[in-house]
């Protein structure tokens, strides 16, 4: 795994606080050096070109059909993170020209194209005009399709007044409720006597018309420049750096795909210490730039520094972390990681809201499951409400669920274990699926948990299909829709590398960051708390992977992500998504 360019490296060993500023837009690519790239291309034609305004220097090198590295090495002494117009660079030779830099014009109608275009399973095909062409994905199983399922989502309900109308000749109780924008069921609940058999609306009758008064909406100012400070560990090597790092890139990404929108971003990286190094003198560098976002930390050490300087003009963002007691009091911190408790009740409810009672729960239990108390706190609840909840041990073999299974008087089964182990996890699915064929005409499903997605990406992955299984995650990345193949085409031309195995995934989870969170920003600017998305702005557009919908902690405190899905694998091999309001 490759983490900086070593451009990048050389300039955190001179000053290691301030890994680099980034002026509109930098990608950190660690591929090769510039001297092995030069080298590998010395008979390469190379052209003079001139930066245009607006342009990026990832955007140029993705014109040129190059990578950042590869320009840079062709451009001594250019800066990765800076370009201005006007300013000559040397380029890859292109036939026939390469495409130039979008106008800003251009950008605001590739723009509305975009909002309007067709979607494919739940996520835009595309991620930036200037990206390089997706690679082909080929898989031996292919679900058909995605669909999004949101259970109890409410709208805002408006207050009814009434208005007086007196009928003329040709009105119809259809014509008067098109006409005021009305259902007929809300015109007759407001006339009773219209409900009555055989009633016919006379001229010259008193009718009583319902009107929607929806309370207004309250007016904001986006911001036309977002400043953000990213505060994390992206030098050196271990895993939570490595995921840092792809985290990093990933919202970079999301960033470009923002300012394709004629929305201005400026990023300034920081290197977050060891967690036992203070990062008090770190924060004043930060704060020097006046940023309107902190991305960061990812050690707890350090959150008391780092959310102390959360302000009206300056939210801080931490990303990974679900445990940040300073949440309770700093009121502009925002948690982007599920809470552990709201991730617990969230998915019970998916499962009371999903399951109806007429399911047979069958839990299986172990002596020491990783999910213990979620399923005991489950079947509390579930026997509460009325369930009928058949109690197992793990270690039952097929026969012996079979028969606990036979005379109910339905054959719906969802199977629960305790445990999300992945031994537990191939167990479960042979259990399932051999259920399945002891019990024909049955219905049997498995219920499993977020550490089984990796595995539903494989060449396994029909087998989830196979046992109709539901797994209850708040983060979840399908690979195969035109977005998710594009956006990992792009990530690994970039950065000559593929995601890290695990869940979520990094890339992903920063792309729908910067384009959720900081498109809010653009449209909402400092008063942005918990408002959901505009139609029609690219935050309000499908994520590849995360959705976080916040709520408020506390009447002084800040905002925590509650989201959580049931995604259903299907055994048509198609996938829904059921997500909670």
């Amino acid at each position: 795994m490759y983490f900086c360019s070593d451009i990048i490296k050389k300039l955190a060993i001179v000053k290691f606080t301030k890994l680099f500023g980034i002026i509109g837009l930098c990608v950190c690519v660690g591929v090769n050096t510039p001297l092995e790239l030069n080298a590998q291309n010395k008979a390469e034609k190379v052209v003079k070109y001139t930066v245009q305004p607006g342009e990026t220097i990832l955007g140029i090198a993705h014109r040129h059909g190059t990578t950042l590295d590869h320009l840079l090495s062709l451009n001594p002494g250019v800066k990765p993170d800076y370009v201005q117009s006007g300013q000559v660079l040397n380029v890859p030779y292109v036939p026939g020209g390469a495409e130039p830099a979008p106008t800003p014009e251009q950008r605001a109608a590739a723009a509305k194209a975009k909002a309007a275009s067709t979607t494919v399973g739940g996520t835009n095909a595309s991620v930036s005009s200037q990206t390089n062409s997706p690679k082909s994905v080929t898989t031996t199983w292919q679900p058909s399709k995605v669909t999004d399922v949101v259970v109890n989502k409410t709208a805002q309900q408006p207050k009814i007044t009434y208005k007086t109308y007196k009928a003329k000749k040709k009105d119809t109780p259809y014509s008067l409720a098109k006409a005021n924008n009305i259902t007929v069921d809300e015109l007759m609940d407001a006339n009773p006597a219209l409900k009555e058999s055989g009633y016919k609306l006379k001229k010259g009758e008193i009718i009583r018309i319902p009107v929607k008064v929806y309370p207004p909406k309250p007016k904001f100012v986006g911001l036309k420049t977002i400043r953000v400070a990213v505060v994390l560990p992206l030098v050196g090597d271990g895993v939570e750096k490595a995921r840092s790092v792809e985290f990093y890139r990933g919202m970079l990404m999301g960033i470009e795909t923002l300012k394709q929108t004629g929305i201005n971003v400026v990023v300034s990286a920081f290197n977050e210490p060891a967690p036992d190094v203070s990062i008090a003198s770190l924060m004043v560098q930060v704060t020097s730039q006046q940023p309107d976002m902190i991305v960061g930390p990812l050690y707890p050490t350090h959150f008391t520094d780092v959310t102390s300087v959360s302000s009206k003009q300056t939210k801080v963002v931490v990303p990974f972390s679900s445990k940040v007691p300073q949440v309770d009091y700093r009121p502009e911190v925002y948690v982007l990681n599920t809470p552990a408790t709201y991730e617990s009740t969230l998915a019970m409810d998916l499962f009371l809201s999903n399951f109806k009672k007429q399911c047979h729960v069958v839990m299986l239990h172990s002596q020491n499951g990783s999910r213990k108390a979620f399923s005991e706190e489950l079947q509390r609840r579930l026997s509460s409400a009325g369930y009928d909840v058949i109690s197992l041990p793990m270690s039952s073999s097929v026969q012996h669920i079979a028969s606990a299974l036979l005379g109910k008087k339905n054959g719906e089964y969802i199977i629960v274990p305790d445990d999300a182990s992945e031994n537990t996890m191939k167990q479960m699915l042979n259990v399932t699926t051999n259920l399945q064929q002891s019990l024909l005409g049955a219905q049997i499903s498995l219920l499993g948990f977020d550490s089984w997605i990796p595995y539903t990406e494989g060449v396994d992955r029909k087998r989830f299909h196979d046992a109709d299984t539901y797994i209850l995650s708040s983060n979840y990345y399908y690979p195969y829709t035109a977005a998710a193949k594009t956006f990992h085409a792009n990530y690994e031309s970039n950065f000559k590398t593929d995601f890290l195995v695990c869940n979520p995934r990094m890339a992903p989870l920063g792309y729908d960051f910067a384009r959720g969170f900081m498109g809010n920003l653009a449209v909402y600017g400092h008063d942005f708390n918990t408002q959901s998305a505009q139609d029609g702005t690219i935050a309000a557009e499908p994520k590849l992977q995360s959705d976080p919908r916040f709520i408020t902690v506390g009447g002084n405190g800040g905002y925590v992500s509650r989201s959580m899905w049931l995604v259903h694998f299907k055994k048509d091999m198609s996938i829904v998504k059921i997500s909670a309001q």
